[in-house]
């Protein structure tokens, strides 16, 4: 693709949606300013079309404007670079070298679909380029001429850079010689049952709860809660017996729609690859499509909770460095197969990870650290309920708050012990295997040596006293990083893997002669 290229012809219907939109404050500030000859009827023609004309020439101004720019928008591949320039009077260009791109995602709104278009993103650690409409044959070029150039580059020097990955055996497989003659083999396409089921435990109630209250905010849930609870509470004869039955029944549709919802989203998940390349394909309304070169990816992760290890299904997510704001890639995280059986995942990872060793991780929380995965929180809600009661007493809903209560306790207890007897790490050659847990989930990092940018040790003058520590490590992903932290372990764990970290060997050559032992650096 060395010939810039345009946008697609779509992108200028999308400049009559954004004028649009850029009416919405210009009309608000018009209604204020006319509010009292509109409501009392006294507004002249000249008033009416005097603001109407001010709306059209914002409309006018923004939409011809925007529609310059795409006119003059241009991308194309020159020089291993991936360059876009845009811009009508003061033409802005940027270049992104090719080498350093660690993803080329698109995404394909229901809109977009229609017409054969796709939002394209091109991320490399530190910057990156969104282009909003392209024809799709463009987008799979792209992806496929910048792999392709990245693995030329790659096979002409065997100079290692900041944020590639270890070397690993791929010396059997043939490098394709061209993009035009490369395909992606499909590793694992979700089936619907297993759609139904990653939907049904995929906390499918708190994605309703999180719109439905969005929507209550915005429509005044104040009139909708008392209509509904005064016909409950008539129904019923209580308005204690209403609320339970009501938010029954909100959370039983709530679950229903969420998990219809999820079900929506991830529809069609399939994993498929190319020699080095990673793609991820899903959606029904607005599909998408993220990708990642193999070589650029910093960690590797594995996800459960209670309720999909006791089915033996897990998740399975990479991290690469990006500056992406999406609220999904803050940390880099990219998903690569959100529902699994174990089986079939580690032999999926054998193929696409020969370099990752993948060890369960030992255990290694005492038990005398168990109570502190949940005191302090037990503490502050036990407080809670007190200055309830306090005030409270007496009442005949403070029953049922009594009730919640000892339900809450006892979920995080439970909650805690189930972290405390999770967490652990396990160290292999250059890898280190760490495994963090927090309200019946947990998550297995494996992090090779030289990805790591940062390790903190952390303690407080009471952990100090009980001989245990706190360690996270950090390893590039997204705008920051992305982190793993294991709690209240013994200080001999912290320093094994502080050792490993910070001063280890392949050869396991003993460099630790000098005094400034941990203690001394006062590291907390």
């Amino acid at each position: 693709m060395y010939n810039p290229q345009k946008l697609h012809p779509v992108a200028y219907a999308g400049s009559v949606v954004k004028g649009i939109k850029t009416m919405f404050f210009p009309a608000i500030i018009i209604f204020f300013n006319m509010r009292e000859e509109l409501f009392s009827g006294s507004v002249t023609p000249w008033m009416l079309f005097s603001g109407i004309g001010i709306l059209v020439l914002v409309f006018l101004l923004f939409t011809g404007s925007d529609m310059l720019n795409i006119y003059r928008t241009r991308f194309w591949i020159e020089n291993d670079k991936f360059i876009f320039k845009n811009g009508i009077f003061t033409r802005n260009e940027k270049e992104l070298d090719i080498k350093r791109i660690q993803s080329i995602d698109f995404n394909e709104p229901f809109f977009h679909r229609i017409f054969g278009a796709v939002q394209l993103d091109v991320l490399t650690p530190g910057d990156g380029i969104k282009i909003d409409t392209i024809k799709k044959s463009q987008a799979v070029d792209i992806q496929k001429e910048i792999y392709s150039e990245q693995q030329d580059i790659e096979n002409d020097t065997a100079e290692v850079n900041t944020g590639d990955s270890s070397p690993w055996p791929r010396a059997e497989e043939s490098v394709p010689a061209s993009s035009a003659h490369r395909e992606f083999n499909t590793l694992k396409k979700m089936n619907f049952k297993e759609l139904i089921l990653m939907a049904m435990t995929s906390g499918g109630l708190g994605v309703f709860a999180a719109i439905f209250f969005g929507i209550l905010n915005v429509i005044g849930g104040e009139i909708l809660i008392e209509n509904y609870l005064e016909y409950v509470s008539g129904l019923v004869r209580s308005i204690v017996f209403g609320i339970v039955v009501a938010s029954l029944f909100f959370v039983i549709i709530g679950y229903i729609i969420g998990t219809i919802i999820i079900m929506i989203r991830n529809y069609d998940y399939t994993l498929k690859q190319s020699g080095d390349d990673l793609t991820v394909e899903y959606g029904l309304f607005s599909k998408k499509n993220k990708s990642v070169n193999i070589n650029r990816v910093q960690n590797v992760i594995i996800s459960d909770n209670i309720l999909r290890r006791i089915i033996g299904y897990y998740g399975l997510s990479v991290s690469i460095t990006s500056d992406s704001l999406e609220s999904d890639q803050i940390d880099g995280k990219i998903q690569l197969l959100p529902f699994i059986k174990k089986k079939e995942l580690y032999n999926i990872i054998g193929e696409i990870f020969p370099n990752y060793y993948m060890e369960l991780p030992k255990k290694v929380v005492p038990l005398r650290a168990i109570r502190r995965y949940f005191q302090m929180t037990l503490l502050i809600f036990i407080i809670g309920i007190g200055i309830a009661a306090y005030f409270f007493h007496g009442e005949t809903f403070m029953t049922y708050i009594y009730i919640a209560a000892a339900v809450i306790i006892l979920l995080v207890i439970a909650s805690g012990i189930y972290s405390a007897r999770n967490v652990g790490y396990s160290v292999y050659k250059d890898e280190i295997n760490m495994m963090t847990a927090s309200f019946f989930t947990r998550r297995h990092f494996a992090i090779k040596r030289d990805k790591v940018i940062d390790t903190t040790y952390r303690r407080n003058p009471l952990l100090h006293r009980a001989e245990l520590g706190h360690i996270e490590i950090s390893t590039p992903g997204g705008i920051a990083s992305s982190s793993a932290e294991i709690k209240f372990i013994e200080r001999h764990d912290v320093e094994t893997i502080w050792t490993f970290i910070e001063r280890g060997h392949d050869d396991e050559t003993d460099i630790t002669e000098s005094d400034q032992t941990m203690e001394n650096q006062r590291i907390y």
